[in-house]
């Protein structure tokens, strides 16, 4: 009995949230409602007065035959310009028909709608109705938008999926502003895999380094091959030198043996030059450079 009127208080806590982001983007559709408004009253006061240019014009032109010319010009430009107006805000409206997702008619739809709404919310712990292992990365989002939250709403047009007809257990990715986010389709739905979408770490790589730790720590960490060998590094005979960066762009050398089954493991994916995200464990070996002492997952998800 317990556990279902726990799993009911849940299911109202996250339907109510829900509701909130739907307000959320209901009145994101009033406030493109105002601005239609705004642009047809401007749109009309611009044809009126090239209407009354015209007329002033055709009056003057009567008595002066150069204005003639001028006339058939101006009247050319207005005509232009109004078809210039009335098509951009017919243009206006049909993206603001469908910028934003509030009934889900198939599996696009409602993978738009659950970024949308997740994109949407006004504080940063109504996101957690969307992503995976809620009470796990609650305490990382608390301390991860410590230092400010703020509404990042996207429009369906800036929203791409990468594949689809997914099943449970399925990862993919979709871009949103430019930005990507890794989700998973799970038996409640899709969820937001919010630890590899951010490049979550428990400290920054800066902080690591300032620390001179030498225990081995695990980093979601973007990697591509280098070639900085010098005195006091590790040789270029024996071991792989790689250009390692966080999400907050804190750059460091890395160096992992290329003998090693974990250097194999990373050179096969590194080898095209490319960036890569790469989840390692490292350690400090010197104010240098630092030694990969595992490689744990290509990607930044561990799911």
């Amino acid at each position: 009995m317990k556990k279902t009127t726990l799993m009911i208080f849940s299911l109202l806590i996250v339907s109510l949230t829900f509701a909130q982001s739907k307000k959320d983007m209901e009145q994101y559709l009033i406030q493109h409602e105002e601005k239609i408004n705004n642009l047809e009253s401007e749109i009309i006061n611009i044809k009126t007065n090239l209407i009354n240019t015209t007329t002033t014009l055709g009056l003057v032109s009567k008595s002066n035959l150069d204005l003639e010319k001028l006339v058939k010009e101006q009247t050319f430009l207005i005509e232009k310009m109004i078809n210039k107006n009335d098509s951009l805000l017919l243009a206006f409206k049909q993206n603001k028909e469908s910028d934003f997702v509030l009934t889900p008619e198939n599996e696009e739809d409602s993978i738009i709608l659950i970024i949308q709404s997740y994109l949407a919310c006004k504080k940063w712990e109504d996101r957690l109705a969307y992503v995976l292992k809620t009470d796990i990365v609650q305490p990382y989002m608390k301390a991860y938008y410590s230092e400010g939250y703020k509404a990042r709403p996207a429009i369906k047009n800036d929203i791409s999926i990468q594949g689809s007809d997914f099943k449970i257990g399925d990862l993919f990715q979709v871009l949103a502003n430019n930005v990507k986010y890794i989700c998973k389709k799970t038996a409640g739905g899709v969820k937001i895999d919010w630890e590899a979408s951010v490049g979550y770490n428990s400290l920054s790589l800066l902080t690591f380094k300032a620390n001179r730790s030498t225990k081995p720590t695990e980093f979601r960490l973007k990697v591509r091959l280098g070639t900085e060998y010098y005195e006091w590094t590790p040789s270029q005979n024996t071991h792989w030198h790689v250009m390692i960066h966080d999400n907050f762009g804190n750059y460091s050398n890395s160096y992992i043996s290329k003998t090693s089954v974990e250097g194999k493991k990373m050179y096969e994916i590194l080898k095209d030059g490319k960036e890569h995200q790469l989840i390692l464990e490292i350690r400090i070996e010197s104010e240098d450079y630092s030694l990969i002492t595992k490689f744990i997952n290509e990607g930044w998800s561990k799911e």
